[in-house]
Formats: C-alpha cells, structure tokens, sequence
C-alpha cells in the first residue's frame, strides 16, 4: 500500500471510529468518509466499489443516514440512477448531533420528571421500592440540566467557528 493509500485508509478509519463511538456500524463511518473524500455525488454501485462493501449493504446504510440528515440524495435529469452527498460541512454535522442530544435530552428529562411525580404519588403502595426508583432516576435526571447546559455551549462554540469560517 503506497503512503497516500495508507494515511486515507487512516482518515477512513477515523471516521469509523467516530461512527462505532456514537454507537452506529463501523460501514457507517466508512460510507460518510467515502462521500466527503470524493466531494461529488456518488451512486450506490459507485460506493460499493470505493468501500468494497456490498450494494445492499450500502443501500441499507444510506437509508439508515438520509433521515439524520447526514447524507442527501439527489437524481440527475433523464437518469433513474440516484445519487447521494454529503451537503453539510463536517461542523454543521457535529452541530446537529449535538442539537438533537440537547433535544432528546430535554424530552428525557420531563418524562423522567413526569414519572417522577407518578411515583411519589404511589410511595404508599410500597416505599422502599418507590425510593429505589425515585434514586435511579434522579441518577439520570439530575445531571441533564448541566449536560444540556455544556452541550448548548458547544453549539454556539460550533456556531461560531463556522460563522467565522464563512466570512
């Protein structure tokens, strides 16, 4: 393997890494690196071939990343033949990630909260089983706001560099 070829496997590898870290297959990382190295629109066969994955194993990859809004897919005029990119710049991503924790984060929080409130209503029933549970959650909610509170700050963080980045 000539140097070139070695050090964009190692970029490739990153971003299976980043992939396999956010919990996701590591053909994930693979198919997004492979879209923003080429900076065209590519099709399923052409990524297939780039990646040395199966066609259906990248069809199932890029319907699993279309609604994240990660890749977009566009067709050519009078070809029936698809085409997917990556729009967004790398940052834009990253914001977007974090964006959606923050909101899944909130949606967590005020069910935790709701179910809070239904067991404190229920602790006559069986108290040391309802204290138990009203422990476990707040284990869970009672970081969030801090969390949120980091996360939101890193957005604007994203935000700005990329503002920066524009002008």
């Amino acid at each position: 393997m000539n140097r070139i070829a070695e050090l964009e496997r190692n970029i490739t590898s990153l971003w299976e890494d980043i992939a396999e870290a956010r919990g996701f297959d590591r053909v994930v990382g693979t198919v997004i690196c492979t879209l923003i190295v080429e900076s065209r629109p590519l099709s399923q066969k052409e990524i297939a071939e780039r990646t040395g994955y199966s066609i259906p194993t990248v069809s199932k990859t890029l319907k699993m990343l279309l609604p994240l809004g990660s890749v977009r897919k566009t067709k050519k005029p009078g070809s029936r033949v698809t085409f997917y990119h990556v729009e967004m710049h790398p940052l834009e991503i990253f914001s977007g990630t974090l964006t959606r924790w923050v909101l899944t984060a909130r949606t967590m929080a005020r069910r935790m909260a709701e179910i809070r409130e239904e067991l404190e209503d229920a602790e006559s029933e069986d108290p040391e089983r309802v204290q138990k549970l009203l422990r476990v959650l707040g284990r869970f909610v009672d970081p969030i706001p801090k969390i949120t509170e980091i996360m939101e700050k890193a957005i604007a963080d994203i935000q700005r560099l990329l503002k920066e980045e524009r002008q």
